[in-house]
């Protein structure tokens, strides 16, 4: 069976890039292969798995990372990847890149780079001080190490590799992430009229800011659920200051999750940035209709105004727009659900691990010639 080292800065909560790890982790052995999921922290539940912490976590609370157990963890998995026995090395976001890389190069192993998102002139959007000044060069770097292959989420990505860096655009190919359609259609619940909910972190990035003053001058009777955690739980909660406005925290199951989504009408995601977007291919598979803003991921399966709508970063005014329009044209939302809802259907695990699985058969056929 070949064995895949399958590298990430943290497994849990299972977020985007999380949730991608764990289910090619679950998934991956049906097609032959053995995997090891190398990383700093995980949920002690996951024993599905096969997880080796190498390190403490690097983060205790998105986005704040602590740089010395950033540095552990980098040092740490160099040292653990000199040292196992595998096949295949598959690294999964920026701070797993340079130690894999330098672990194939010694041991002459094949290493597979999922780059997740490129900032590159954008860093000091993202992050003040210390990161933000490291954050280009540092991305430089890890791109053009030399990896066997390079796979990316989006057509943003692979143009920023291609046109900014100059890469080899045969080099890149491009797999998304994907939903468990199965699992999303067993779970039940009831609509309510006129919800709208927003799944994610409560970062800066994630701009939830903007949707809490969107929903502030709709004209619709509507509510709105807040499903998540982070450093602007605090802030965005008394900012709503609305009896309309429920703030969930972060629930205790996928599940519940799920049918928190099923339960509303429209779910937006408005964030600044967005590497993929598990969530709205989620809610189309559960008949939610999706506005999101027009960010990197979310335009690859976004087609506004068929099967969901793209407003623009920072576009209050256009948000609350598309907001109204859905809350109060009944055949166009049950248009864009229905839509989505097929949409949804290609992007389902087993059809997103397969193609990676092809990858890792395509890399081990090339060796043995």
């Amino acid at each position: 069976m070949t064995k895949i080292a399958l590298c990430t800065e943290i497994l849990y909560p299972l977020f985007g890039v999380e949730r991608r790890v764990y289910e090619m982790a679950k998934r991956l052995p049906k097609y032959g292969f053995d995997v090891d999921v190398y990383t700093s922290s995980f949920q002690k539940d996951l024993i599905d798995i096969n997880i080796k912490q190498i390190s403490y976590p690097t983060i205790t609370r998105p986005p704040k990372r602590s740089y010395a157990q950033c540095t552990n963890f980098s040092f740490n998995l160099f040292k653990k990847l000199m040292k196992d026995k595998y096949d295949i090395i598959d690294a999964n976001g920026h701070l797993s890149l340079i130690p894999c890389s330098m672990a194939g190069i010694a041991r002459k192993k094949p290493v597979v780079a999922t780059i997740h998102d490129l900032y590159l002139n954008e860093w000091n959007k993202m992050y003040n001080g210390f990161g933000a000044f490291f954050g280009l060069p540092f991305e430089m770097m890890f791109c053009k190490m030399p990896y066997t292959k390079i796979i990316t989420l989006n057509n943003s990505i692979k143009s920023k590799m291609t046109d900014i860096l100059g890469m080899n655009r045969e080099k890149i190919e491009i797999i998304p992430s994907g939903i468990d359609v199965k699992k999303i259609d067993s779970i039940k619940a009831k609509k309510e009229k006129n919800r709208i909910i927003y799944v994610g972190r409560l970062v800066p990035q994630k701009n939830v800011d903007m949707l809490i003053r969107a929903f502030s001058t709709l004209e619709a009777e509507s509510e709105m659920v807040i499903l998540g955690d982070g450093s602007e739980y605090q802030k965005l909660k008394k900012m709503a200051d609305s009896s309309k406005i429920k703030f969930l925290g972060r629930l205790g199951s996928y599940e519940d999750t799920i049918r928190e989504i099923k339960k509303s009408s429209i779910l937006v995601l408005p964030s600044r940035r967005e590497n993929f977007g598990i969530v709205p291919l989620e809610a189309m598979r559960c008949g939610t209709a999706v506005i999101s803003t027009n960010t990197e991921g979310p335009r690859d399966y976004i087609r506004s105004g068929e099967n969901g709508f793209l407003t623009g970063i920072g576009g209050e005014k256009e948000l609350v727009e598309k907001i109204d329009l859905l809350l109060n044209d009944k055949k166009m939302l049950e248009r864009i659900k229905r839509n989505g809802r097929k949409t949804a259907e290609e992007y389902d695990w087993d059809m997103i691990i397969k193609k990676i699985a092809d990858v890792y058969n395509e890399i081990i056929e090339k060796r043995s010639h």
